[in-house]
């Protein structure tokens, strides 16, 4: 193959041919206007960095012929796609796919990556100094989340390994990554060699990055392609593979910009490579290695059965008994066995066991005696309630001695139970009546106003299943508000992030001027909810399984549908605000005049709407839309809306094609939506819990309205709209 020659700008406007390649150090010129656009360029070198995708386009006074080519040096930026499933909680690392090298369309040109060890250069990963950035920040140090720790090539695809930094911004990002909440990242890198591989007719060129250096990886909100799918293990891509990002920033005037006609842009073939990796050793050393070659297809396949990472996380995620050893142990079980729905809610289950009350041991029986019988009766009944329960390891029990004490156990009635209970705690039951047995297993005698191990036992095994069923209850409004927690019951003020005062100039040995953080005139509290799960001696004599069973599950969901009920019930109701204006309102400039169904001119004003909003101050507060919130009737539809497909003129191109996530509400009943803001970039609505009583609290006591045990189960919670210039809604039509 002839090697290609590299091309200097010419005076004459020839055709390129195929094959020749562009010198890093001048970008290509073509067109009898050489000395301006070689200016121009020279220029462009000097200034280089300071223009961003803020001014996207040709710059003013820029040539026709030198927009039609990439400028060599310019920076780009790429999307890539996270694989939560092989996030490593130990390590604090996660796959990604950099990049395909697959064709973008820029302006009058189409682009692709060479992806060989030759073309790109991996010298900042080999040095450990390949960061891992918020957004493409390059300017803050805070804005580092994380490195690139290692790549590696697997055919025609750049993998690489992200490590996220333990500070307080690194943790919360890598949580949010774990749980599958932010997948979209976007590479940065620098162009030094262009090579023309393709030209047609109408003198459309097809440029490929034969020499690039990777600069960074950043963390971005939204991805390029709404249809990505994450690599569900290592080695193993999505059927879709990855879509480039329609989008580049270069630090030279004239760069190229996202073409309209995005459909010009064709897969780059694939370029065989073979499978290496560039490991960062600890002590700086680098090192190349082949990859070996995995039979990945059964681990896929069984991986699909199972759940993902990102759903442990989740789970794990919202209660403090769990936390991330425990979920981190999950997650390496479940890359050995893969584990189903009902493994793992049976796991997490069981695992609130450790929030359990402790028991103190009655006359006649040892600590460790009564808490070994007292734990086999829990473990007999929640067997029962739930045959696929597991049973994890404990400090002194592995799972399999505890599955063995339980079997004795967990062929009996409940009323059998009872008595064997009391026969170990020298009571003769013989002569007593069925409900007089239950009545002293409960405590009710022989101890009055004390909660006997047996009732512990059974009260257990229900705060269990009533917990469980609150940590698994499906919530659709969690991205759309913060979290926090308040120290008590008294009014809160509430403080809107976007009326901070404005910075004043200060002139040479002027005074600085002091500015006030109002609050809104808003106040909201904690309110207390509770209920009452009473275990009756009547419910021991009739061996009433509900009552461990689906009872607890229900109990625990309607817990986590009162959540649901507080922030959604803000949201449908429309309350006034501290103004004495309804949440959504014209005078607020969040209300559609009319109702309109959804499509790229209705959600337009809604998105402008919010991009205009002002501060007290009269400053703009730039508020961008993140979520689309719909009821049942409008899901199709939104799912339509924010779904990318090819376009065949310009005006049918869809501008918010995988910008908007869908949120699909059962209580939204009729065909309104909504835009609302990322709660993290303005405030939208907070759900505050109790401080130290976060999660749904339980506790037992002998009854005195009931005859036997009560189940309490209470939550401290409350609710508030924020602000009202987060959202934006489109009445029913």
């Amino acid at each position: 193959m002839t090697k290609p020659t590299t091309v200097r700008p010419r005076a004459d406007d020839a055709p390129r041919q195929i094959g020749e390649t562009v010198d890093a150090q001048l970008p290509p010129a073509r067109g009898g206007r050489k000395a301006a656009i070689v200016a121009g360029a020279l220029l462009g070198s000097a200034m280089a960095g300071m223009l961003t995708r803020d001014a996207p386009g040709q710059r003013p006074g820029a040539d026709p012929e030198e927009r039609r080519q990439p400028q060599a040096g310019g920076r780009g930026t790429r999307s890539l796609t996270l694989a939560p499933d092989s996030y490593d909680a130990e390590a604090h690392t996660v796959e990604a796919v950099l990049s395909t090298g697959a064709a973008v369309a820029r302006y009058y040109f189409t682009e692709e990556l060479e992806i060989s060890a030759e073309a790109i250069d991996l010298d900042r990963v080999a040095g450990g100094v390949c960061p891992l950035l918020d957004t493409h920040n390059q300017y803050e140090v805070g804005a580092q989340i994380g490195r690139v720790t290692s790549v590696r090539f697997e055919g025609a695809q750049l993998i690489g390994t992200l490590q996220f930094d333990q500070t307080t911004t690194g943790q919360e990002i890598e949580a949010r990554v774990a749980r599958g909440e932010l997948r979209a990242i976007s590479i940065g890198y620098r162009v030094t060699r262009w090579q023309i591989t393709a030209t047609d007719d109408n003198d459309n060129e097809t440029w490929r990055a034969v020499a690039w250096e990777l600069l960074e990886a950043s963390l971005v909100p939204v991805p390029a392609d709404p249809n990505a799918v994450v690599r569900s293990a290592p080695g193993t891509t999505s059927a879709h593979g990855s879509q480039e990002e329609e989008d580049m920033h270069r630090n030279l005037p004239g760069g190229g910009v996202a073409h309209p006609n995005a459909n010009r842009g064709a897969a780059a073939p694939a370029q065989p490579a073979a499978d290496t990796t560039v490991v960062v050793e600890p002590n700086g050393a680098t090192r190349t290695e082949p990859n070996q070659p995995a039979n990945t297809a059964p681990a896929a396949e069984q991986r699909a059965a199972g759940v993902s990472a990102s759903r442990i996380l989740d789970l794990c995620g919202r209660s403090a008994s769990l936390g991330n050893e425990f979920a981190a142990e999950l997650i390496r079980a479940n890359e050995t066995t893969p584990l189903s729905e009902a493994d793992l809610l049976g796991r997490v289950n069981e695992r609130l066991i450790s929030d359990r009350p402790t028991i103190d041991a009655r006359a006649g029986a040892s600590g460790t005696e009564t808490e070994g019988y007292r734990q086999a009766v829990e473990d007999a009944v929640m067997l029962r309630a739930n045959p696929d329960a597991q049973l994890p390891d404990e400090p002194g029990r592995t799972r399999a001695q505890r599955m063995e004490a339980a079997r004795e156990f967990r062929g009996l009635t409940m009323m059998e139970l009872a008595r064997d209970y009391l026969g170990r705690t020298g009571i003769n039951t013989r002569g007593m009546g069925r409900l007089d047995v239950a009545g002293a297993a409960l405590g009710m005698r022989y101890g009055a106003l004390t909660t006997s191990d047996f009732a512990n036992a059974l009260g257990a095994v229900t705060s269990r299943r009533v917990r469980a069923a609150f940590v698994a209850a499906p919530q659709t409004f969690r991205p759309l508000v913060s979290i926090g927690t308040l120290p008590d019951f008294k009014p809160a003020q509430i403080i809107g992030l976007g009326d901070a005062p404005a910075l004043l100039n200060v002139p040479e040995n002027g005074e600085f001027k002091r500015g006030a953080i109002t609050d809104t005139g808003m106040t909201y509290r904690l309110y207390t909810y509770g209920r009452i799960i009473a275990i009756t001696r009547q419910a021991i004599v009739n061996d009433d399984q509900n009552l461990f069973g689906r009872l607890p599950t229900m109990f625990g969901r309607k817990a986590a549908d009162l959540e649901s009920d507080l922030v959604w019930g803000i949201l449908l109701s429309n309350p006034n605000m501290s103004d004495g204006i309804p949440l959504f309102h014209a005078s607020h400039g969040n209300l559609a005049p009319a109702g309109g169904e959804i499509n790229v001119v209705n959600v337009g004003k809604g998105r402008q709407a919010m991009r205009q909003q002002k501060s007290n101050e009269g400053g703009f507060l730039n508020i961008g839309a993140t979520y689309l919130i719909v009821g049942p009737a409008q899901e199709t539809a939104a799912d339509q809306f924010v779904t990318a497909i090819t376009a065949n003129t310009n005006s049918a191109v869809n501008p918010f094609a995988g910008r908007l996530q869908v949120i699909v509400e059962p209580r939204i009943t009729d065909n309104s939506w909504m835009l609302s803001a990322d709660p993290n970039a303005f405030d939208t609505i907070e759900l505050d819990h109790l401080l130290g009583q976060e999660e749904l609290f339980t506790d037992t006591r002998v009854g005195f309205d009931v005859d036997g045990v009560e189940n309490k189960a209470r939550l401290d919670v409350g609710a508030a709209a924020l602000d009202y210039r987060g959202f934006y809604k489109s009445p029913a039509y």
